[in-house]
Formats: C-alpha cells, structure tokens, sequence
C-alpha cells in the first residue's frame, strides 16, 4: 500500500499533478471495481457485464485482473486501452477519496512512487483536478452503491435475531449477479417486468440500483 503524504484534504486543498505516461500507475496495484465501472469498462469492450467479470476480473468480480508480471490487462503500448471509461481509482491517482457513513468527504494525497515521473504541485486544487478526470458519474455511482452496501449490511445484522430462530431472508438475491453482474440482473429484472431491457449504462445504474434498494427495503 502507497502510504500517504498528506491527509484530510478537502476539495479545496491546493493541488495539481501532471502526468507524464511512465505507466507506473498501472502496475502492482489492485484495482476495486463497483458494478457501474465493470458496465462502463464491458461497455467500451462492447460485451456484457457477464462476459467482462469472465474475462477480466477476479473474486468474483471485485478486482480488476493483473497478467503475470502484475499488470494491468488493459494497458498497451501506447497507455490505457480503456482510457475513456477507467474506473474512478484511476482516475483519482495520485489521491484516494475517502467517504464516511455520514457523508463526509476527504482526500488523502499519495507518496510518489518508486520509478513514477508525474509532477507533483500546488497551482490547482483537488476539486479542479477531479473535474479534469471527470470523476463525477463515478463518485456519484460509488456513494450510491455503497450506501445500498451499508443499507443491506445492516438488514442482514438486524435479521439474526430471526435467524437463530430458523428463519430464512425471503427474496434472497444471487450475490454475484445481483451486487456485480449488472446485465444479468437487469435482464432477469426486466423480464419480471415486461420492460425494455436499458442500454444506456447510466439508466441501467438507476434501474439497478433502485432493484437493489427494493430488495433491501422488503427484508
């Protein structure tokens, strides 16, 4: 883990960075995926979420998938292959965003790494910087699947008391396919429904997530 230089920096904390394309970024790392990045990243692939978790994740879909020199599958000769649909922990380097369960927001600014060529400065801030690595629909998509993660954690601390009973979550959701594999969750969702089954991946993040919360609402 790259250990941090400086912390609880807010948006306006002074701050700017310039690549320079030494593809250091995109080595040993493990890089955490949430079901919105893997349809954007299956979407830029132009295969399903199924297909993309198949191929290029680990952990059931949690992790992007490194090659035996523990490098990213998606970089190439000339940078990153995906380079439009990255995932937002991508983007944000060399920051990590931190989010409580309260809402509150912080950064931390990374220790340059070992071999990395980007320049560190001071002559933006963080905020300015994120909206150049347009990390909006990420950040948005991250706090909203993980307040659904949070919501669903405590059901499931508030049903043991039924547990120990015997009782079973009615409605329980496939794991994989309901949290990652968002194609295969829309599709037997919509079907359920007789609706038009979404292609435009910000409407299917809607669609899924409001599945999702319903789920969690019956239990």
């Amino acid at each position: 883990m790259i250990p941090f230089r400086r912390t609880q920096l807010q948006s306006e904390a002074q701050f700017s960075f310039s690549c320079s394309r030494c593809l250091q970024c995109c080595q040993h790392k493990k890089i955490q995926v949430n079901p919105y990045e893997i349809a954007r990243l299956a979407g830029n692939l132009a295969i399903s979420t199924t297909d993309f978790i198949a191929r290029y994740t680990t952990e059931n879909g949690s992790f992007l998938k490194f090659d035996e020199t523990n490098t990213c599958l998606f970089l190439g000769s000339d940078g990153c292959r995906v380079h439009l649909d990255r995932p937002l922990v991508c983007r944000l380097f060399p920051l990590a965003r931190h989010l409580n369960s309260m809402g509150e927001e912080w950064f931390s600014e990374l220790e340059p790494e070992e071999g990395c060529t980007g320049r560190y400065g001071s002559k933006g801030s963080i905020r300015e910087y994120l909206e150049e690595q347009g990390t909006v629909p990420f950040t948005r998509a991250a706090d909203s699947y993980l307040k659904l993660l949070w919501e669903m954690m405590d059901k499931l601390e508030d049903s043991g008391s039924g547990e120990e009973h015997g009782e079973e979550l009615d409605n329980s959701p496939d794991e994989d396919e309901v949290w990652l594999d968002m194609d295969a969750a829309m599709r037997s969702y919509c079907s359920k429904r007789e609706i038009p089954f979404p292609l435009d991946v910000e409407e299917k993040t809607r669609i899924h997530q409001n599945a999702l919360q319903q789920w969690i609402t019956k239990q």
